[in-house]
């Protein structure tokens, strides 16, 4: 894919980085909250979006900062040479349709890898620039049958995850497990929090380095239950916080869970290595 001036630097960056302390190279991530779930990961090589074509808040979930906003519009600054936008599914506080299509018209290079009814979702806005486009991919994982993505020695591999029962169990609802940088970081959507499907989705057998989880598992209920046994990796992000609840959510979460990071603020970055050999570090 086509390099913009913003991955070329980037690249320069991480190159800089390798000739003083080559061992670092291949495991330095960086890690950039969006809006509600969604982020950024890069290794200096790729740059993949998740559930990052999100502007406007949306009931308690937030957007992006005003700056960041026409940043993304234009496909410029952070969201400048995206390589993948990916999407969890339909609803509006992870994928936000009409924005979704000005992105991908200002962002040339990017390829999306979504379901049928988020493809459909962008379809209703921008029509003519979605039918036949060869840079929008509907895929339909199954449990047994996901999907790979390779990009810029990245590689994604998509899964499903029920959403839940009743009005939710239609939803077309993914995960995504990207190996990147040397590490392997999860994102799981929106997922339920069905042990059931977290085991068939095997789980419970690979080595996670980081964990991007809704912040409703960390509530009473099963989800401690679940990360000890399908998510513990060394390191476990907080996601999808309501911007109206962070510092009571932050008193709960330094009580309860005072060793997962909390990514609350959207712009913000973290850098970090293998885990277990440095702690995460706000990005420069």
């Amino acid at each position: 894919m086509r390099c913009t001036d913003r991955k070329t630097a980037e690249r320069l960056l991480f190159l800089l980085l390798a000739f003083v302390c080559p061992a670092s190279l291949q495991a330095d991530i960086v890690i950039t909250q969006l809006a509600n779930a969604g982020v950024i990961v890069t290794d200096g090589q790729a740059r993949i979006m998740v559930d990052g074509m999100v502007v406007e808040p949306y009931a308690i979930y937030g957007g992006l900062p005003e700056a960041a906003r026409a940043d993304f519009l234009n496909a410029r600054g952070e969201f400048a040479g995206i390589d993948l936008a990916l999407v969890s599914h339909r609803h509006h506080e992870h994928s936000q349709p009409e924005f979704g299509c000005r992105f991908l018209q200002a962002s040339p290079a990017t390829e999306v890898y979504t379901s049928e009814q988020v493809i459909g979702l962008l379809r209703e806005f921008c029509r003519d620039f979605v039918v036949g486009n060869p840079r929008i991919h509907a895929i339909a994982p199954q449990h047994g049958q996901p999907e790979f993505i390779e990009v810029e020695g990245a590689r994604v591999t998509v899964f499903p995850l029920t959403h839940g029962t009743r009005k939710y169990a239609r939803i077309q609802h993914y995960a995504h497990l990207l190996e990147i940088g040397g590490m392997k970081v999860l994102h799981l959507g929106d997922a339920e929090m069905d042990p059931a499907e977290f085991e068939r989705a095997g789980l419970a057998d690979i080595r996670i380095d980081v964990a991007l989880i809704p912040l409703r598992f960390f509530q009473p209920g099963p989800g401690a239950e679940l990360i000890e046994r399908y998510l513990n990796a060394p390191l476990k992000i907080a996601v999808h916080i309501p911007p109206g609840e962070v510092d009571e959510v932050r008193a709960y979460m330094e009580e309860f869970f005072p060793t997962v990071q909390m990514m609350d603020k959207p712009m913000e970055r973290l850098r970090f290595t293998v885990a277990g050999q440095a702690p995460p570090q706000p990005g420069q």
